[in-house]
């Protein structure tokens, strides 16, 4: 009985590529600016909220799934914060 199965060719695994602190910090910088040209401001609450969890991003440099509750405008905030490079850093305003 003869074997025909063609031998497989192991791949080797790339370890991912994190972002350093300062990338991340850049980041943030933009999900900021972007939160204040929606005239979203620390006054409330769940955004003083998000930006202790930014802050604790950039500081510990770990991937961070957002979901915080924003009531006064009815909506949810989700998103990503990523380490990777390869993945996007993300925050949306999702309705409740």
């Amino acid at each position: 009985m003869v074997n025909n199965k063609k031998s497989k060719v192991k791949k080797e695994k790339h370890l991912p590529i994190v972002r350093t602190r300062e990338e991340r910090s850049q980041e943030v910088k933009k999900i900021i600016t972007t939160l204040s040209e929606l005239q979203l401001s620390v006054e409330y609450k769940p955004i003083r909220e998000l930006y202790n969890i930014m802050n604790e991003y950039i500081s510990r440099g770990e991937r961070v799934i957002v979901k915080v509750p924003f009531p006064e405008i009815k909506k949810n905030i989700e998103g990503i914060l990523s380490v990777n490079v390869k993945e996007e850093v993300w925050l949306r305003l999702n309705n409740i």
